[in-house]
């Protein structure tokens, strides 16, 4: 049987199936959003980067993950519903912890205290599949958006007008990889075989090919390969914005 994602890692040890249950590249993917943000101030402070990537690492990377398999387990892994609600909890209550203290020692403006509970309501929301938090927009905006401007005013900087093309272009990164994504989840976990026939011209005459063999890994290989590499560039990317801090 096939993987039920491109990334998965072949393993039945029980710390593969954790480690899977990140969807590890689209984690970093969301990560980077931060790192963009915070990489926009002219003094960045490392130790906060640190302090708000964890924090977005537990309420986004490990709580939202968790409370989505809680309404099926389309990767397959097999985890308990019980752990996955205590793993869940525990890493929303550290991501908020993070938030609180940070606000509370003065590290990062008073105005963030916002993004306590909204960032809160967003991961358990988005995974709960609440009515309004769930779906195409919903999905570009909680987790591209979001993490950049928190990223970005946790460094103490001001809101800016300045910040919407970036902000747009952030949104429609995360929008391709929903339409992306939203493909190759169908192809691979509800298409058992799939049979192309293609139309080609060829010096003026038509010809028809078809497919002998199995092709559901053609029709996913462009789709899968685009997935990793721009989650690859908005790594890159993020990256390149702390080298000019170094």
């Amino acid at each position: 049987m096939a993987a039920a994602a491109w990334y998965i890692v072949p393993s039945e040890n029980p710390w593969a199936r954790w480690f899977n249950l990140l969807h590890w590249p689209y984690t970093l993917w969301h990560l980077s959003y931060v790192v963009i943000g915070a990489g926009l101030a002219d003094g960045l402070s490392w130790p906060l980067l640190g302090w708000t990537l964890l924090a977005f690492f537990l309420g986004m990377g490990v709580a939202a993950h968790c409370f989505d398999l809680l309404h099926g387990d389309p990767l397959r892994l097999g985890l308990k519903a019980g752990q996955l609600r205590f793993v869940g909890l525990a890493a929303l209550a550290g991501a908020m912890s993070i938030g609180i203290w940070q606000i509370w020692a003065g590290q990062v403006p008073a105005q963030l205290v916002f993004a306590v509970p909204t960032g809160a309501a967003l991961a358990y929301g988005y995974g709960q599949e609440w009515k309004g938090f769930h779906g195409d927009w919903q999905f570009a905006s909680w987790w591209a958006v979001f993490p950049f401007l928190v990223g970005y005013l946790a460094q103490g900087l001001d809101f800016s007008f300045e910040l919407l093309p970036v902000g747009i272009f952030l949104f429609l990164t995360a929008r391709v990889q929903r339409i992306l994504s939203t493909r190759v989840r169908y192809l691979r976990r509800q298409v058992g075989k799939a049979t192309v026939a293609l139309e080609t011209w060829h010096e003026g005459q038509q010809e028809w090919l078809f497919g002998a063999m199995e092709l559901k890994p053609w029709l996913l290989a462009a789709d899968e390969k685009a997935l990793g590499w721009l989650a690859a560039a908005m790594v890159l990317y993020a990256v390149s914005g702390l080298l000019f801090h170094i």
